[in-house]
């Protein structure tokens, strides 16, 4: 069956909401504020928030993210690595351990592709400028870059993040992109990683490892919560609290400014004063009244002065330009008509008709004597000249009818141009300073003249008699509108005054509502906070527990739980453990080992979550401060990671591929070298350390240059640690093989001092027997005793003629002859 969806905190929220017992709005404002902003202040409004529309499973479900592997990391010239070097890997699931001395140049790969792709380091961050600024090489001969290729799922050649410094850049500057195959470059930003490295960052140093823990506790406790998206309870409760605090300042306000109100009605000599602090006396304001009072200029028994003022205020008049329009209009109409007065136009129309009939009698009976004359002939020439008489006669008559149309217009629109005289001039306002007499006079004035019957003397007289209408309206209006300032002047502050109070005490009365319901929304969310919490925590912590007890191997440290607890300042991560039954906290009673192998299994079920993008994990030196012991369990935990995740551990000590081979584990080892001048190289597969500390001392024996006082020890205790090797990997295997604890495996190593020692552990089962290693070591190999014995000598500053490429050569199949179970 497939694995069910986890819950988001979005969808733990509104299921608890389904069983809460809640006020509706209460209840109402948390959906709210999982819907959004704007949902929320609409139910702080009083509105219910409209949900989103139903979408099918597939439209909700979130886009799978894009798997990325690392195929190489490519670097030139920064930290350790000088001329170019490469670490190539394989883009896909599996472990690869990344051997190397201290100083060899491994962690430089784990430092370059950590910087390429999240512009940082959690190993320099933080720490004195002075690890920063060594980040140039010395050595190398090209300007520093660092390139890694990336394997991405669905882009046949994936792509490639690259950084380029020119000689005077610093660290943080320099050139960087991201490119995927056959496409343009872009900004590494274009990988849309900020949030995923946040949350599932997947490089771990050594240095991290440690801070995990020994860092402030409230760092781990934000860090799991915005991994398991517990960061959305925070946004909501943030949402409730800051809606919670505005509420309560506004349900306060009315009270704390209504004594300034009070003071401000009763300073006031107006009836409309004495009205409001009447409506302000019972328990309950009455709004409506006050609100009526605040938006009237007068009390209710002067309205017939005030509506009067006010339509003179309000009342206009058309323009003297379109007056004057009207007025040259009819004038000219006038002109035409009297210029016609003098020609037969009166008549024409008349005739006109005569002349009409005549052509139409012509073109009936053509070339015949006048009907009505019976003298001339009426004939082509006759009907020609009678045509354009015709017309002209015609014309006459329609422009005389046209100047008249024109006359009778104008005047219409002069009289409908100015309105009737309104009532308001007809009220009695001389109280007020206001007098209408005159333009009483004026309006009746225009009104007669406007209406006369002789249109010569309207256009004589209109302009003359419109510009004393206005002239005498505009010293009314004048004192209208002074009436009315000098009426509001007064009363007009104290009704703002009270209409803000209106408006605050409504707002506040929702306010109030408001604030009740987020008190119980946010007690609410508070109680199911941490339910909800370690809900989401639980199937991490099972992971970090059930990493723990690998990894603890033989430890009596057991891990009890994991909790989210605390909030604001003492946020925390309880981690709760037992020793030999008896509870204590981890970092009171767990070894510096053991809180690396706790920070290691807290660290993995993070970085694997399904949500990542990131399909690798960059583990450097997770092995220090372990036992020996947790070496084998944390061996046992990378290679269950690696099933599904490309696992790159980066370490200088031999006991982790150790552990993989003694437990038949599948992984990859690559070893890494630091020649002259910061060359630094990588070997094949393989990587079996004795072999490589021969390989060294072959290289130093056949150094010509290189004195002898100085080679003879070097090569003698190269050699030595070869065999060294080979004796403890020949104990860890045969003791692995009958079942003998690896705790008891180690101690009795770490008990043995010298070579000849370990040669009696390992060929004899007994370090004390010594003195019987002859014959064993002539059935290991002929030159099994005088490659121990030439060894010791020139470890110890011995070895006079020896020689040491021979010894070198001798000892190869010596050491192979010993990792042989």
């Amino acid at each position: 069956m497939p694995t069910p969806e986890p819950e988001t905190v979005d969808q733990l929220l509104a299921d608890h909401l389904d069983r809460a017992d809640l006020p509706e709005n209460a209840a109402t404002l948390v959906l709210a504020a999982l819907l959004g902003e704007d949902e929320f202040q609409q139910a702080l409004g009083g509105n219910p928030p409209t949900p989103p529309p139903t979408t099918s499973d597939e439209a909700s479900k979130a886009a799978e993210p894009i798997g990325t592997y690392l195929t190489s990391i490519e670097v030139t010239g920064f930290r350790g690595i000088g001329p170019t070097a490469t670490l190539n890997l394989k883009p896909e699931p599996g472990l690869t351990i990344v051997t190397g001395r201290n100083g060899s140049g491994k962690s430089s790969f784990a430092e370059a592709a950590e910087y390429a792709l999240t512009g940082d380091n959690k190993r320099w961050s933080g720490r004195s400028s002075i690890w920063q600024d060594g980040w140039r090489n010395l050595h190398a001969g090209q300007n520093p870059s660092i390139r890694v290729r990336l394997g991405v799922d669905g882009h046949r050649n994936g792509a490639t993040v690259e950084h380029h410094w020119q000689p005077e850049d610093g660290l943080a500057d320099g050139t960087a992109f991201f490119q995927l195959a056959g496409e343009p470059r872009q900004s590494v930003a274009a990988l849309g990683w900020s949030a995923p490295l946040e949350l599932y960052r997947p490089f771990l140093s050594y240095a991290e490892l440690g801070g995990l823990l020994s860092g402030r506790p409230s760092e781990m406790y934000d860090s799991l919560h915005r991994i398991l998206g517990l960061g959305r309870i925070v946004e909501v409760e943030t949402m409730l609290k800051t809606a919670r605090r505005e509420m309560d300042q506004l349900r306060k306000l009315p009270a704390e400014t209504l004594p300034a109100l009070r003071t401000a009605l009763a300073g006031l000599d107006d009836e409309r004063a004495r009205q409001a602090e009447a409506a302000l006396a019972g328990r309950v304001a009455d709004l409506d009244q006050l609100t009526a009072l605040a938006t009237v200029d007068s009390v209710d028994d002067d309205r017939e002065t005030i509506v009067p003022l006010r339509q003179l205020d309000l009342l206009e008049l058309p323009s003297a330009d379109e007056v004057n329009g009207l007025v040259d209009r009819l004038r000219t109409a006038l002109t035409r008509i009297e210029a016609l007065a003098a020609t037969p136009a009166e008549t024409s129309r008349a005739v006109a008709g005569l002349l009409r009939d005549a052509l139409r009698h012509h073109h009936e009976h053509p070339d015949q004597p006048c009907p009505v004359c019976g003298g001339r002939t009426l004939d082509r020439a006759w009907a020609d000249r009678a045509q354009r008489e015709l017309d002209r006669l015609t014309r006459e008559a329609e422009e005389l009818e046209a100047a008249h149309r024109t006359v009778a217009e104008s005047r219409r629109a002069l009289r409908e141009l100015v309105p009737p005289q309104p009532a308001a001039l007809a009220a009695d306002l001389t109280a007020d300073g206001v007098t209408t007499g005159d333009v009483r006079l004026a309006w009746q004035q225009w009104t007669e003249l406007a209406a006369a019957d002789d249109p010569v003397k309207v256009a004589e007289t209109a302009p003359a008699g419109y510009l004393a209408l206005r002239a005498a309206l505009e010293p009314v209006q004048a004192a209208a509108r002074e009436a009315l300032r000098r009426r509001r002047q007064a009363w007009q502050p104290v009704a703002d005054q009270l209409r803000a109070w209106v408006e605050s005490e409504q707002a506040g009365r929702q306010a109030a509502r408001m604030y009740a319901a987020l008190r119980k929304a946010v007690t609410w969310l508070q109680q199911v906070a941490d339910e909800i919490r370690n809900q989401k925590l639980a199937p991490v912590a099972a992971e970090a527990t059930g990493i723990w007890n690998t990894l603890r191997q033989e430890s009596n440290v057991d891990l009890g739980g994991i909790r989210l607890a605390g909030a604001g300042p003492s946020r925390r991560v309880d981690l709760r453990v037992s020793v030999d039954g008896v509870p204590g906290a981890a970092l009171g009673v767990m070894s510096q080992g053991e809180l690396h192998s706790l920070a290691l299994a807290l660290f993995l079920p993070r970085a694997t979550m399904p949500e990542s993008p990131f399909r690798f994990l960059v583990i450097d030196d997770p092995v220090q401060s372990m036992d020996p012991v947790k070496v084998y369990g944390l061996a046992q935990v990378l290679a269950r990671v690696a099933e599904h995740r490309q696992v790159i551990v980066f370490t200088h000590d031999d006991r982790l591929p150790a552990a993989v081979r003694h437990l038949d584990l599948h992984a990859r080892v690559l070893t890494v070298s630091r020649l002259a001048r910061s060359q630094v190289t990588v070997g094949g597969e393989g990587g079996n350390p004795a072999l490589r500390y021969l390989a060294d001392a072959k290289t130093i024996a056949c150094d010509e240059e290189m004195a002898a006082e100085v080679k003879v020890p070097v090569v003698g205790n190269l050699v030595r640690d070869a065999i060294e090797y080979a004796c403890h990997e020949r104990v860890r295997a045969r003791d692995f093989r009958v079942g003998r604890p690896i705790a008891k495996t180690e101690a009795a190593l770490d008990a043995v001092q010298g070579l000849r020692a370990i040669l009696a552990l390992a060929l004899l089962g007994d370090p004390k027997r010594v003195g019987e290693l002859g014959e064993p070591l002539r059935r290991l190999h002929p030159a099994a005793p005088h490659v121990v014995r030439d060894a010791n000598s020139c470890a110890h500053g011995g070895g006079t003629g020896v020689d040491l490429v021979r010894l070198v050569d001798q000892a190869g199949p010596v050491v192979e002859r010993l990792a042989l179970p």
